[in-house]
Protein backbone atom coordinates (compact mmCIF):
# COMPACT_ATOMS: atom_id res chain seq x y z
CA UNK A 1 0.00 0.00 0.00
CA UNK A 2 1.15 3.39 -0.82
CA UNK A 3 2.40 5.41 1.73
CA UNK A 4 -0.40 8.06 1.32
CA UNK A 5 -3.14 5.65 1.51
CA UNK A 6 -2.38 4.75 5.00
CA UNK A 7 -4.14 6.43 8.18
CA UNK A 8 -2.49 9.34 9.36
CA UNK A 9 -1.34 7.41 12.25
CA UNK A 10 -0.10 3.99 10.70
CA UNK A 11 2.59 6.24 8.63
CA UNK A 12 6.38 6.25 8.65
CA UNK A 13 6.30 2.35 9.59
CA UNK A 14 9.63 1.20 8.78
CA UNK A 15 9.86 -3.13 7.37
CA UNK A 16 12.64 -4.76 9.31
CA UNK A 17 14.34 -7.85 8.30
CA UNK A 18 15.21 -10.82 10.09
CA UNK A 19 16.20 -14.69 10.12
CA UNK A 20 14.96 -15.29 13.37
CA UNK A 21 11.94 -17.91 13.52
CA UNK A 22 10.93 -16.32 16.64
CA UNK A 23 9.45 -13.37 17.96
CA UNK A 24 11.97 -11.08 18.43
CA UNK A 25 12.37 -7.43 19.54
CA UNK A 26 14.85 -4.55 20.72
CA UNK A 27 13.50 -4.52 23.56
CA UNK A 28 14.84 -7.56 26.12
CA UNK A 29 11.76 -7.29 28.10
CA UNK A 30 9.89 -8.39 25.46
CA UNK A 31 11.91 -10.79 24.11
CA UNK A 32 11.35 -13.09 27.43
CA UNK A 33 8.22 -14.71 27.05
CA UNK A 34 7.72 -15.32 30.89
CA UNK A 35 7.79 -11.16 31.07
CA UNK A 36 5.30 -10.80 28.58
CA UNK A 37 2.87 -13.62 30.16
CA UNK A 38 3.10 -12.02 33.18
CA UNK A 39 2.16 -8.46 31.75
CA UNK A 40 -0.35 -9.31 29.33
CA UNK A 41 -2.11 -11.57 32.06
CA UNK A 42 -1.72 -9.00 34.58
CA UNK A 43 -2.86 -5.91 32.80
CA UNK A 44 -5.83 -7.70 31.53
CA UNK A 45 -6.88 -9.90 34.05
CA UNK A 46 -9.54 -9.90 36.84
CA UNK A 47 -8.70 -10.83 40.35
CA UNK A 48 -10.08 -13.76 41.73
CA UNK A 49 -8.77 -16.28 44.55
CA UNK A 50 -8.64 -19.13 41.80
CA UNK A 51 -5.82 -17.31 40.51
CA UNK A 52 -3.59 -15.32 43.21
CA UNK A 53 -1.81 -12.04 41.71
CA UNK A 54 1.06 -13.36 43.47
CA UNK A 55 0.95 -16.24 41.67
CA UNK A 56 3.85 -15.84 38.81
CA UNK A 57 6.46 -13.54 40.99
CA UNK A 58 8.57 -16.61 41.42
CA UNK A 59 8.94 -17.18 37.12
CA UNK A 60 9.12 -13.38 37.08
CA UNK A 61 12.14 -12.93 39.72
CA UNK A 62 13.83 -15.36 37.06
CA UNK A 63 13.10 -13.84 34.08
CA UNK A 64 14.29 -10.55 34.96
CA UNK A 65 17.71 -11.35 36.59
CA UNK A 66 18.31 -12.94 33.57
CA UNK A 67 17.74 -10.11 31.19
CA UNK A 68 19.13 -7.49 33.57
CA UNK A 69 22.55 -5.74 32.48
CA UNK A 70 24.15 -6.97 35.61
CA UNK A 71 27.75 -5.42 34.37
CA UNK A 72 26.32 -2.37 33.42
CA UNK A 73 24.79 -2.18 37.02
CA UNK A 74 27.85 -2.66 39.06
CA UNK A 75 29.28 0.01 36.98
CA UNK A 76 26.75 2.59 38.16
CA UNK A 77 26.84 1.23 41.62
CA UNK A 78 30.32 2.05 41.73
CA UNK A 79 29.85 5.41 40.75
CA UNK A 80 27.17 5.93 43.34
CA UNK A 81 29.95 4.86 45.94
CA UNK A 82 32.36 7.89 44.89
CA UNK A 83 31.16 10.47 47.19
CA UNK A 84 28.67 8.07 49.39
CA UNK A 85 30.75 6.88 52.53
CA UNK A 86 27.73 5.48 53.82
CA UNK A 87 26.51 3.22 50.83
CA UNK A 88 30.04 2.64 49.96
CA UNK A 89 30.61 0.56 53.65
CA UNK A 90 27.00 -0.69 53.06
CA UNK A 91 27.82 -2.23 49.68
CA UNK A 92 31.01 -3.77 51.06
CA UNK A 93 29.58 -4.82 54.11
CA UNK A 94 26.27 -6.67 52.92
CA UNK A 95 24.77 -7.43 56.34
CA UNK A 96 21.55 -9.83 56.36
CA UNK A 97 19.45 -9.99 58.86
CA UNK A 98 18.79 -12.94 60.24
CA UNK A 99 15.42 -13.16 61.85
CA UNK A 100 12.69 -15.35 62.29
CA UNK A 101 8.89 -14.80 63.27
CA UNK A 102 9.10 -15.47 66.87
CA UNK A 103 11.74 -13.09 67.75
CA UNK A 104 9.33 -10.32 67.05
CA UNK A 105 7.13 -12.14 69.31
CA UNK A 106 7.77 -9.89 72.25
CA UNK A 107 8.05 -6.73 70.74
CA UNK A 108 5.42 -4.36 71.95
CA UNK A 109 2.37 -3.43 70.36
CA UNK A 110 2.50 -0.91 67.97
CA UNK A 111 6.33 -1.10 67.42
CA UNK A 112 7.44 -2.15 64.37
CA UNK A 113 8.23 -5.15 64.88
CA UNK A 114 5.02 -5.74 67.03
CA UNK A 115 2.75 -5.02 63.94
CA UNK A 116 5.13 -7.20 62.00
CA UNK A 117 4.26 -9.96 64.10
CA UNK A 118 0.82 -9.40 64.27
CA UNK A 119 0.30 -9.25 60.40
CA UNK A 120 2.76 -12.84 60.10
CA UNK A 121 0.97 -14.45 62.42
CA UNK A 122 -2.60 -13.95 60.93
CA UNK A 123 -1.96 -14.35 57.63
CA UNK A 124 0.33 -17.64 58.59
CA UNK A 125 3.38 -16.22 56.99
CA UNK A 126 7.22 -16.52 57.86
CA UNK A 127 9.55 -13.45 57.59
CA UNK A 128 11.48 -15.02 54.17
CA UNK A 129 9.83 -13.70 51.19
CA UNK A 130 12.09 -16.19 48.85
CA UNK A 131 14.48 -18.50 49.65
CA UNK A 132 17.27 -16.42 51.51
CA UNK A 133 21.36 -17.10 49.15
CA UNK A 134 24.40 -15.77 49.33
CA UNK A 135 24.58 -12.17 46.75
CA UNK A 136 27.80 -12.73 44.95
CA UNK A 137 27.58 -8.86 43.40
CA UNK A 138 26.46 -5.75 45.20
CA UNK A 139 23.52 -5.80 42.69
CA UNK A 140 22.52 -9.40 43.90
CA UNK A 141 23.23 -7.39 47.92
CA UNK A 142 20.39 -4.87 46.76
CA UNK A 143 17.63 -6.78 45.52
CA UNK A 144 17.89 -9.48 48.26
CA UNK A 145 17.54 -6.63 50.59
CA UNK A 146 15.45 -4.79 49.44
CA UNK A 147 13.24 -8.32 49.45
CA UNK A 148 14.05 -8.85 53.50
CA UNK A 149 12.67 -4.97 54.15
CA UNK A 150 9.56 -5.10 52.22
CA UNK A 151 7.30 -5.62 55.13
CA UNK A 152 8.92 -2.91 56.78
CA UNK A 153 8.58 -0.55 53.81
CA UNK A 154 4.64 -1.45 54.16
CA UNK A 155 4.96 -0.27 57.74
CA UNK A 156 7.10 2.89 57.73
CA UNK A 157 5.21 3.97 54.37
CA UNK A 158 1.40 3.10 56.14
CA UNK A 159 0.48 0.79 53.61
CA UNK A 160 -1.72 -2.13 54.36
CA UNK A 161 -0.65 -5.59 53.45
CA UNK A 162 -3.25 -5.84 51.34
CA UNK A 163 -3.53 -5.95 47.59
CA UNK A 164 -4.03 -1.98 47.16
CA UNK A 165 -2.02 -1.48 50.33
CA UNK A 166 0.52 -3.18 47.79
CA UNK A 167 0.82 0.95 45.97
CA UNK A 168 2.72 2.62 48.94
CA UNK A 169 6.15 0.04 49.51
CA UNK A 170 6.45 0.34 45.70
CA UNK A 171 5.96 3.88 45.13
CA UNK A 172 7.95 4.83 47.82
CA UNK A 173 10.25 2.94 46.22
CA UNK A 174 10.21 4.59 43.07
CA UNK A 175 10.38 8.07 45.14
CA UNK A 176 13.27 6.79 47.07
CA UNK A 177 15.75 5.14 44.35
CA UNK A 178 15.05 8.74 41.82
CA UNK A 179 15.94 11.17 44.83
CA UNK A 180 19.07 8.84 45.61
CA UNK A 181 20.44 7.50 42.41
CA UNK A 182 20.63 8.96 38.76
CA UNK A 183 17.87 8.12 36.53
CA UNK A 184 19.51 5.56 35.18
CA UNK A 185 20.56 3.14 38.27
CA UNK A 186 17.32 4.11 39.89
CA UNK A 187 15.15 2.87 36.43
CA UNK A 188 17.70 -0.52 36.35
CA UNK A 189 16.87 -1.25 40.24
CA UNK A 190 12.80 -0.48 39.81
CA UNK A 191 12.80 -2.93 36.83
CA UNK A 192 10.85 -5.02 39.03
CA UNK A 193 8.69 -3.09 41.02
CA UNK A 194 7.85 -1.51 37.36
CA UNK A 195 6.53 -4.91 36.31
CA UNK A 196 5.02 -5.68 39.78
CA UNK A 197 2.94 -2.60 40.29
CA UNK A 198 2.19 -0.98 36.81
CA UNK A 199 -0.18 -3.13 35.34
CA UNK A 200 -1.93 -2.47 38.01
CA UNK A 201 -3.21 0.41 36.98
CA UNK A 202 -4.18 -0.86 33.80
CA UNK A 203 -6.44 -3.16 35.09
CA UNK A 204 -7.75 -1.22 37.48
CA UNK A 205 -9.89 1.00 35.24
CA UNK A 206 -10.77 -2.14 32.94
CA UNK A 207 -12.34 -4.05 35.90
CA UNK A 208 -12.63 -1.62 38.83
CA UNK A 209 -13.15 2.09 37.96
CA UNK A 210 -14.58 3.02 40.92
CA UNK A 211 -10.66 2.61 42.64
CA UNK A 212 -8.72 3.95 40.01
CA UNK A 213 -8.36 7.86 41.56
CA UNK A 214 -7.87 6.28 45.18
CA UNK A 215 -5.05 4.08 43.76
CA UNK A 216 -3.33 7.33 42.08
CA UNK A 217 -3.90 9.61 45.15
CA UNK A 218 -2.17 6.80 47.24
CA UNK A 219 0.41 6.12 44.58
CA UNK A 220 1.11 10.52 44.58
CA UNK A 221 0.99 10.29 48.63
CA UNK A 222 3.58 7.17 48.70
CA UNK A 223 6.24 9.14 45.93
CA UNK A 224 6.68 12.08 47.65
CA UNK A 225 7.73 10.34 51.04
CA UNK A 226 10.25 8.61 49.37
CA UNK A 227 11.23 11.29 47.68
CA UNK A 228 11.61 13.35 51.00
CA UNK A 229 13.04 10.67 53.20
CA UNK A 230 16.35 9.47 53.70
CA UNK A 231 17.73 6.64 51.73
CA UNK A 232 15.65 3.77 53.34
CA UNK A 233 17.78 0.82 52.11
CA UNK A 234 20.70 1.63 54.32
CA UNK A 235 19.06 1.24 57.72
CA UNK A 236 19.45 -2.09 59.63
CA UNK A 237 15.82 -2.01 60.43
CA UNK A 238 16.04 -5.61 62.27
CA UNK A 239 17.82 -4.03 65.25
CA UNK A 240 15.48 -1.69 66.07
CA UNK A 241 11.85 -3.64 65.92
CA UNK A 242 11.05 -2.95 69.31
CA UNK A 243 10.72 1.44 68.22
CA UNK A 244 7.29 2.83 67.91
CA UNK A 245 6.17 3.48 64.54
CA UNK A 246 6.34 7.24 64.73
CA UNK A 247 9.96 7.04 66.58
CA UNK A 248 11.28 4.53 63.78
CA UNK A 249 10.07 6.91 61.37
CA UNK A 250 11.73 9.67 62.70
CA UNK A 251 14.93 7.69 63.47
CA UNK A 252 15.25 6.64 59.74
CA UNK A 253 14.39 9.65 58.10
CA UNK A 254 10.81 8.66 56.84
CA UNK A 255 9.62 12.02 56.40
CA UNK A 256 5.58 12.83 55.63
CA UNK A 257 4.41 9.18 56.50
CA UNK A 258 0.90 8.11 57.75
CA UNK A 259 -0.72 4.66 58.04
CA UNK A 260 -3.42 4.54 55.50
CA UNK A 261 -6.27 1.71 56.16
CA UNK A 262 -6.72 0.27 52.58
CA UNK A 263 -8.63 -2.88 54.05
CA UNK A 264 -12.30 -1.42 52.50
CA UNK A 265 -10.34 -0.87 48.57
CA UNK A 266 -8.76 -4.38 48.86
CA UNK A 267 -12.19 -6.19 49.25
CA UNK A 268 -13.37 -4.64 46.54
CA UNK A 269 -10.19 -5.13 44.86
CA UNK A 270 -9.89 -9.01 45.72
CA UNK A 271 -13.60 -9.55 45.16
CA UNK A 272 -14.97 -9.81 48.38
CA UNK A 273 -16.91 -6.96 48.12
CA UNK A 274 -19.79 -6.99 45.17
CA UNK A 275 -19.66 -3.17 45.60
CA UNK A 276 -17.37 -0.13 46.31
CA UNK A 277 -20.32 1.94 47.84
CA UNK A 278 -19.62 4.84 50.25
CA UNK A 279 -20.01 3.56 54.17
CA UNK A 280 -22.85 4.46 56.25
CA UNK A 281 -20.86 7.59 57.89
CA UNK A 282 -19.64 9.05 55.07
CA UNK A 283 -21.27 11.76 53.46
CA UNK A 284 -23.93 11.78 50.62
CA UNK A 285 -23.92 13.91 47.63
CA UNK A 286 -27.16 15.82 47.90
CA UNK A 287 -28.91 15.92 44.55
CA UNK A 288 -29.16 19.47 43.11
CA UNK A 289 -33.09 20.47 43.37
Amino acid sequence: MNEDDLPYLQRGRQKVETTSSVLISSSKYMNDYRIREWVTTQCLKRNGRDYPTTYGIPALIDAVREVQDHERIEVLFDEARSGWPEFDRWLDERWLAKLTREDMKSCPEGSVGGIWYKQLVGAGMQVDIIPTFQPRSSFEYFFLRGVQIHDIMHILSGGGFDGIGEIMPAFLKYGNLFRHFNAELAGLLNVQNTLLTIPMFMRGPLHYPELFTRMWDLAHYAMKVGEESDALFIPRYEEWLDLPLEEARRKFGVRGARTIDTSRESDFWDERAPSFDPMPDEPQAVAAE
